[in-house]
């Protein structure tokens, strides 16, 4: 009776944690998190997520993407990372969006690209999938 009455005593506290090893904190959650896609008319849709603070994701340039939209204060629309780009005049409209969370501020931007070349020339890593 003894045995039993210690086990039931013993197992009550682990299911309670008196013996748990202790467990690691969860990871913080990001300050920045951005669904970002880019649609190729007749083609390919690619789809990441890009954290910041800290940098994440499976964005493909996440420490880039993540600068750049820094010096805009997360705002793509502002971006124009290589103004004087010399791209073809190819006619195969990229439809790009970020959708998300910027240090607490609500993100929504969408613009379609005449071609791929346009697009990055506009927004560099950040579309650069």
């Amino acid at each position: 009776m003894f045995r039993a009455a210690g086990t039931l005593v013993l197992c009550g506290a682990l299911a309670l944690g008196a013996s748990s090893p202790v467990q690691a904190a969860p990871a913080p959650t990001p300050k920045v998190q951005l669904k970002i896609v880019d649609s190729v008319k007749g083609g390919a849709t690619k789809t990441v997520w890009l954290h910041c603070g800290p940098v994440g994701g499976d964005h493909p340039n996440a420490r880039a993407a993540c600068r750049l939209l820094q010096r805009v204060d997360g705002d793509p629309a502002k971006l124009n990372v290589t103004p004087d780009a010399t791209c073809t005049k190819e006619l195969q409209p990229h439809v790009a969006a970020v959708v998300g969370r910027w240090h607490g501020k609500v993100v929504r931007w969408a613009k379609v690209f005449p071609n791929g070349c346009l697009m990055k020339a506009a927004a560099g890593k950040v579309l650069a999938l």
